[in-house]
């Protein structure tokens, strides 16, 4: 009886092995949403330099350099600006008396930007623009003083 048991169990092993196995697929759901974003990344920082009869600060001047801000949009409803301060957030003492600020940028990229006046704002595509933001100080009376200037504009992408 244990030989016969074990020669049927042997036939069916056997049986079984002959023949393929098949295949067995199951699916896998995937999904994903991308909001309408905009994502500002400031690169470079700016330098402002003095003009020769020191009335005028300026990343444009010689030794300036321009602020660099990368913009990542997934929309093209954006819009960007830059916006001039108001004051130098340091200053030496009169040094942020009678001055005036402008802030202009321009960009390249996903989205081509002239020469823009900061407070005007630009419709940026979908992609990433590369933005040159370059800050102006003029002083209406006087000149500037010796010592250490910072100040801040604000990129927006609304």
């Amino acid at each position: 009886m244990r030989k016969i048991l074990s020669n049927s169990l042997a036939a069916a092993v056997l049986a079984l092995s002959a023949h393929a196995a098949s295949a067995v697929d199951s699916i896998v759901p995937f999904t994903g949403v991308v909001t309408s974003t905009c994502v500002l990344t400031v690169g470079t920082p700016g330098v402002m330099s003095a003009s020769t009869d020191f009335t005028n600060l300026s990343s444009t001047n010689a030794g300036g350099v321009a602020g660099t801000v990368a913009v990542l949009s997934t929309g093209a409803s954006f819009k960007v600006s830059a916006i001039s301060p108001t004051s130098f957030t340091t200053a030496p003492a009169g040094g942020g008396d009678a001055v005036s600020f402008n802030a202009l940028y321009q960009g390249s990229g996903a989205t081509s930007i002239g020469s823009t006046p900061g407070a005007t704002p630009t419709t940026v595509n979908t992609g990433l623009t590369n933005l040159s933001v370059n800050l102006n100080a003029q002083k209406s009376t006087g000149t500037f003083p010796a010592g250490a200037y910072a100040s801040e504009v604000i990129v927006r992408c609304e």
